[in-house]
């Protein structure tokens, strides 16, 4: 691709046709032809790194200051939105073709994305989806991503490889650190739903407030055509006030005010499942998801009012929101032994009181929980996360979730110190242990909820990601009951 098509993108000229071959924003990867943006990091800045790209053959320079440089370079004041720009045209601005769909929130964007792709695909639009769990083409996996929201380079080449697979729309999570750092810049929703917010994200390397962190959640609905939000938080006139004044706007919730009202919901229950039976003011006939508890039928009424907004058919919306499953989400192991086996990505003080709250709406003896708490993030939420354990589960084994670069001995025994003496609790650090001996302890009509991994396949320690599958130490564990 010619520098000048590129560079128009971000409203730079170039006096000479230069090719470039390769565009990136980590010195490391710089191959011949390249264009290098120089991009401010949390531990290092890109401008440090010019020279080194430039000696490993790049071709010109973006860049958020002016130095000396053998190659052309060109001064932007916010090279990270610079960088979304340059990505867009360097994979063909393949969101052009595409009706993109953002869902936000502190929780529930994981699920509400599955029961949106799911209800698109039974009104047969071939859908991407781009979120936690990675990139898919329909229902298949097509690639890992390291962030919930890509980082451009990789957002754009997976926009591009997803219109490539013949998908006209895409279902895409968007966090606060993705607006916080222009990923999503120069793209245009066709929806935007916002679904809660609560503390969370607060931090060294995440948002510096409560403040700053509720404004980028808002920030993305100023790209979005229509709006659709939770009638019944507070932080939803601050999203909708940033909407277009010519955008639609539906609310959803379970107050008479919203548009969407969510009514009777009933808890229902299959031999390996938990589910919920819900009516929607106006209808005649229930919904059903194979999910449990409140939380997840306002993720439901969400997906109801963005896709009557798209104009889906309601048949479409109902066989969708049947299909909607979500690996680690309320997922219950099938057993014989007739233990309620529950794991669920809960990783915050909100999701665990979501997710133990509805299992007191099944029949159930103790509720054994297993949890830990993810290392380099805020104390108050691990602190908070097992304030919530003591309230509403019978006994607690702490363990390691993520410790990243944090002594998972620190982080257990601050889970511990606000366990206290309020339920019965031990500490195995080792997670496979503790959940083998959850299922120990378990007699016939108790519940184990495993708390804060979910669908995640690793345990990240010190930099490195070893492999580690909850589903995987529970199918061995009853294979050897057997």
């Amino acid at each position: 691709m010619k520098l000048s098509q590129l560079l128009a993108s971000i409203g730079h000229s170039c006096g000479e046709e230069v090719d470039i071959t390769a565009l990136t924003c980590d010195s490391r990867t710089v191959t011949p032809g390249a264009l290098f943006v120089a991009i401010p990091g949390s531990h290092a800045d890109g401008v440090q790194y010019i020279d080194q790209a430039v000696a490993q053959g790049a071709a010109a320079v973006v860049s958020p200051m002016p130095q000396p440089c053998p190659v052309p370079l060109f001064v932007v004041e916010e090279p990270r939105s610079a960088l979304a720009h340059l990505a867009a045209a360097f994979y063909g601005h393949p969101a052009k073709g595409l009706s993109l769909i953002g869902i936000t929130g502190t929780k529930g964007k994981t699920t509400t994305a599955h029961m949106v792709r799911d209800i698109l695909l039974a009104a047969g639009h071939p859908t991407g989806m781009i979120g936690t769990m990675g990139a898919y083409v329909g229902k298949d996996k097509w690639a890992d991503c390291p962030n919930t929201t890509p980082e451009p380079l990789l957002l754009h080449r997976l926009l591009r490889d997803i219109g490539q697979q013949g998908c006209t729309h895409v279902v895409m999570e968007v966090s606060s650190q993705a607006m916080k750092h222009h990923r999503l810049a120069g793209l245009t929703f066709a929806a935007g739903v916002f679904l809660n917010l609560s503390p969370d994200h607060i931090g060294p390397g995440e948002h510096a407030d409560y403040a700053e962190y509720t404004a980028c959640k808002a920030a993305f609905f100023a790209q979005c055509a229509l709006g659709v939000g939770n009638g019944e938080d507070m932080a939803w006139p601050q999203m909708a006030a940033q909407l277009p004044p010519e955008a639609p706007v539906t609310t959803f919730g379970f107050s008479p005010t919203c548009d969407v009202q969510g009514v009777t919901v009933a808890p229902i229950e299959a031999p390996n499942a938990l589910g919920s039976r819900f009516m929607v003011a106006g209808c005649d006939t229930p919904y059903t998801i194979p999910l449990p508890g409140r939380h997840h039928v306002q993720d439901a009424l969400a997906a109801v009012a963005v896709c009557r907004q798209l104009g889906l058919p309601e048949e479409a919306i109902r066989q969708g929101l049947v299909r909607a499953a979500v690996p680690g989400r309320a997922q219950v192991f099938p057993n014989d032994r007739g233990i309620r086996v529950v794991v669920d990505y809960a990783h915050n003080a909100a999701s665990f009181r979501a997710i133990l709250s509805c299992l007191h709406c099944y029949p159930h003896g103790q509720i054994i929980v297993v949890f830990g708490a993810g290392g380099n993030r805020p104390p108050m939420r691990r602190l908070d996360m097992a304030q919530v354990a003591a309230e509403l589960a019978d006994y607690a084994i702490v363990t390691t979730d993520n410790p990243r670069w944090e002594p998972v001995e620190d982080i257990c025994r601050q889970i511990t110190q606000a366990l206290g003496r309020q339920i019965p609790w031990e500490v195995i650090y080792d997670r496979r242990e503790a959940i083998r001996h959850a299922l120990d302890l378990a007699q016939p009509g108790d519940m184990v909820a495993l708390l804060g991994k979910g669908h995640e396949g690793y345990i990240e320690t010190c930099g490195r990601r070893e492999p580690f599958s909850e589903w995987a130490v529970l199918e061995e564990y009853f294979h050897s009951q057997v």
